[in-house]
């Protein structure tokens, strides 16, 4: 899915509702203008327990979106209007 101005907000609540049910393949700019391709879920099955959410401390301002970055190990973020594509 490409994502443009007029169907950005269709294609965040798309992409998180994958990333619930498993692994997305999504592309976005990060701030040095360069694309980036990510693997991220949202489901705790797939990126297991140890990497859950822990604590209050992970609340994310409503402009970006917050992922388990599946090559990375690791919590990502994206500002979402810099969202590209989402994988079918």
């Amino acid at each position: 899915m490409k994502v443009t101005t007029e169907n950005l907000t269709e294609a965040l609540v798309t992409l998180k509702n994958k990333m619930h049910d498993g692994v997305v393949t999504f592309t976005y700019l990060k701030k040095d203008g360069s694309e980036r391709t990510a693997k991220g879920t949202l489901n705790l099955e797939t990126m297991g327990q140890d990497n859950a959410p822990k604590g209050t401390g992970f609340e994310t301002p409503d402009y970006t979106t917050r992922y388990f970055d599946m090559e990375k190990s690791s919590w990502r973020s994206f500002t979402n209007v810099n969202l590209v594509s989402i994988d079918d």
